[in-house]
Order: C-alpha cells, then structure tokens, then sequence
C-alpha cells in the first residue's frame, strides 16, 4: 500500500513539474517583437500535414521487414521519429504563441472593446497548454512502445486561434 502511494505521489510531482516547466515554456515565448500584419502568413495548417502520419506503424512495419528484426535500428527509428514530432509540437506552440501575442495587440489597439476575445483567449491557451502536456506524456509512453500520440488537436486549436485573429482583424481597426 505505501509503495501505490509513493508511486502516485511520484507520478502527481513529476506532471505537476512537467505541467509548470511547459507553462513557464509557453509563457517565455508570449515576448515575440515583430507582429506581422500579413495574418495568413502567421499559421499555415498544411505545413503539420506531415506530423498525422510521422508515428504512423506501417513505417516501422517497412523498417522491421528490411532490416532484419532489428531491434537497435527499431529503436532509433521510433527515437528519431519522436524527436522529429517533438520539433513539430515546438512549432505549433511557437505559432500558437505567436497568434496569442498578436491578438492581444490587436485587442489593446483596437477602437472596438472585446472583453469575450478575452476570455476566449484564456480557455484556448489553457485548452492548448493541456493538449501539449498530454501530447508530451503520450510520446514518453510512446518512445517505450505503449500508445500513439496525435497532434490533430493542437492543429485544430491553433486553427480556432487563426480564425478569431482573422475576424478580429476585421472587426478591430487600429486606434
């Protein structure tokens, strides 16, 4: 029984630093200087079209046949990949950070007063941020062959984001 608590107790501190570690991630990125006005330019969905099918089994199937059973190469194939889906869910947070930022410009310059943008805001970065942090706990159980993890969602939230800084860029004109 104090083994089950004590490996609880481990798990809930090791989420809760990883949760604070993302959140303090995300939060450092919000200080972006340059806030394009070309807002089609900020978020592209086509370019994570690559990220649905990078975990994908039937590249590891093709890499099991060829190389023999192979369990090292299996490995650092599945190593490789995850490290490459990592880079992408850096992207997509950089991108999210990036809309957020401009947004909130867009809210302090604008002539027309948003308060429901805001809190929108508030429950996209929060929904966001859980999305990640699961992403990221998903990929570790992944990396030891448990589960796949899909970034579908984080596409989908940035682009709700995409969607209200294009309406809002409509809507708001520059003080």
């Amino acid at each position: 029984m104090t083994a089950v608590l004590l490996g609880a107790a481990l798990f809930l501190i090791l989420v809760g630093a990883g949760f604070c570690l993302l959140f303090a991630r995300l939060l450092s990125r919000e200080r972006i200087s340059t806030i394009s006005d070309e807002y089609d330019e900020i978020f592209c969905p086509a370019r994570y079209k690559a990220m649905e099918r990078l975990l994908e089994e039937t590249d590891y199937q093709y890499v099991a046949s060829k190389s023999g059973n192979s369990k090292k190469l299996e490995k650092r194939f599945r190593a490789q990949r995850v490290r490459i889906f990592r880079d992408y869910v850096n992207c997509l947070s950089q991108d999210f950070t990036h809309i957020c930022a401009t947004i909130k410009k867009l809210m302090v310059d604008s002539e027309v007063d948003r308060p429901d943008l805001a809190g929108l805001l508030m429950k996209q970065n929060f929904i966001f941020t859980v999305t990640v942090l699961s992403i990221e706990i998903r990929l570790m159980l992944y990396s030891a062959g448990l589960g796949r993890p899909d970034g579908r969602d984080l596409v989908v939230s940035l682009d709700t984001m995409c969607t209200h800084l294009r309406a809002l860029s409509l809507v708001a004109g520059p003080a």
